[in-house]
């Protein structure tokens, strides 16, 4: 028989692997799906997010459910680890805090 996938939004996929992804990269159009996770080289996980305001290359952030990332200096969660931060609506790859 063939295998068929549910073409709806809420639809959840195996997407790895995800490699040779540039791990600094950043864009005002969406390169993969949100929350797209990836293991580094760094041995972090990393996950594709969407900036809901200007972030710093150093701040620690949180995302939310829809892949939304917001400063968050509290948390112990993500860092946004690019190369000059995102400005408000750029994609990038978040970088979790922890090998954990």
């Amino acid at each position: 028989g063939s295998l068929t996938m549910a073409s709806t939004s809420s639809t959840v996929f195996s997407t790895t692997p995800v490699a040779g992804a540039d791990l600094d990269a950043k864009s005002s159009t969406p390169a993969f799906k949100l929350l797209t996770p990836v293991l580094a080289s760094d041995g972090r996980k990393h996950v594709y997010a969407r900036a809901s305001e200007a972030l710093a290359s150093t701040d620690t952030i949180k995302i939310g459910a829809a892949g939304s990332a917001s400063s968050d200096a509290g948390s112990a969660g993500y860092d946004v680890n690019t190369t000059a931060g995102v400005t408000a609506g750029q994609y990038f790859w978040a970088r979790k805090t922890s090998l954990a």
